[in-house]
């Protein structure tokens, strides 16, 4: 156990050499030798077009010293972030670490230990402005866009006609999966208390996949690769203390803040958090390798069903599966509530709550044409006798008899479909 507890936080700085080579071999070796427990971001990706920036993550505590192991391998905090940069660029290196007091200073930027408010709305600019063009790239990317929940399908339909797209539905036990792709947001609708969780995810062809998660508690994002190829620069394994090389590990994998959030969703879902953890965990630090088997476990974690699960990845549900795909289209909002009056009850009763007495009997009376005929035929009846009748009794008498000749036109739209 530690003397003194402070609080630690992963810093994530990028790294830049002079010369524009690739400058992780040389930071990795800096910081095994000031023996700071910091982790490599991507650090075996190939340098070259497709990766040009390297990144550390650097545990820095709240006072602002950088978390350093002495030789018995004792957690120590003497060493600032000002000098960690001072011996980057006494090797050629420049690091972007900032902390609480020199958050707008680099080498040579303030002499004074802070900055005019000139420098402060450059740096504001200068990230808006960057921001800006990502979000131009990103816009004009296409997403293949998952979205698993206990909706039913008439949730489907709305969704693809306020957002103007083709929309398929897969349904496996109490959950539902919509498939489809856009370009631009989409309004995927708030969801019901009993059709919660609502779990997106976001694929693009270029990597960067990312989940949203919906709950009555909020909206989460995860990254799942965002730390997939994250390694720590120290051997871990060959720390002589055992309770610093623990926290080290859960300094590393823990570092981004994303147990915390999964925690707050477990307490409103259902959601394994320790397998949705791993799913977000660096490769290195017992995190589940590859970017699909990352997908799915964090999915899974959720109680999602694998045949679900599969469909995602698969553009044709396989054939040994009793998974059915119904495909709904932008077809107008007429004919859209249209075939929702068609769905019925079934349609927009959340998945969870098909058991329930209501749903049960809706949909028994859905399956037997011939009684849910003789119903409406009573009611009708039943309205014809009261709408005689003066007062209240003639305006519910009304109500009972446009119900009962809806009743009775759906059912022969449905007869005739066969549904």
């Amino acid at each position: 156990m530690l003397e003194n507890s402070f609080g630690v936080q992963l810093s994530y700085a990028s790294v830049d050499a002079a010369d524009g080579a690739d400058p992780r071999p040389a930071a990795r070796e800096l910081l095994v030798h000031l023996r700071v427990p910091a982790g490599l971001i991507d650090a075996d990706a190939a340098w070259g077009e497709s990766q040009q920036e390297a990144v550390v993550a650097i545990p820095i505590t709240d006072a602002g010293f950088v978390l350093t192991l002495t030789d018995q391998d004792v957690i120590a905090t003497t060493l600032t972030a000002g000098e960690l940069r001072t011996a980057f660029a006494d090797a050629g290196l420049t690091l972007w670490l900032q902390d609480s007091d020199d958050a707008c200073c680099d080498d040579g930027g303030c002499d004074d230990g802070g900055c005019d408010d000139s420098e402060a709305d450059a740096l504001v600019t200068e990230s808006f402005d960057e921001a800006s063009d990502i979000s131009a790239e990103f816009d004009a990317a296409p997403v293949r866009i998952s979205v698993f929940s206990h909706r039913g399908p008439s949730a489907a339909r709305l969704i693809a006609q306020v957002n103007g797209l083709d929309v398929e539905y897969i349904e496996s036990g109490s959950w539902s999966l919509l498939r489809f792709e856009s370009e631009d947001p989409t309004n995927a609708g708030v969801a019901a208390k009993a059709e919660l969780p609502v779990i997106e995810l976001n694929r693009v062809d270029d990597g960067g996949d990312w989940f949203e998660v919906t709950t009555n508690g909020g909206v989460h994002q995860f990254w799942p690769d965002a730390e997939r190829h994250t390694v720590p620069v120290m051997d871990l394994e060959a720390l002589t203390v055992p309770e610093t090389a623990e926290i080290c590990r859960r300094l590393l994998s823990d570092g981004d803040g994303s147990r915390d959030e999964l925690v707050q969703i477990a307490a409103h879902s259902r959601l394994d958090v320790a397998g949705a953890h791993r799913a977000l965990q660096p490769e290195a630090l017992d995190g589940v390798v590859g970017t699909r088997a990352r997908q799915e476990a964090f999915l899974a974690a959720f109680g999602v069903p694998a045949d679900l699960i599969a469909a995602v990845f698969d553009e044709a549900v396989s054939s040994d599966t009793d998974l059915e795909v119904l495909r709904f289209g932008p077809d107008g909002w007429g004919s859209t509530l249209g075939e929702i009056l068609v769905d019925g009850m079934s349609g927009f009763t959340p998945l969870t709550r098909r058991d329930r007495p209501l749903a049960r009997v809706a949909g028994a009376l859905r399956r037997n044409r011939l009684l849910a005929a003789a119903l409406s035929v009573g009611e009708l009846a039943l309205g014809v006798a009261a709408s005689r009748r003066r007062g209240f009794s003639r305006f519910v008498g009304i109500l009972l008899i446009v119900d009962a000749i809806a009743d009775l036109a759906i059912g022969v739209v449905r007869a005739r479909r066969g549904r």
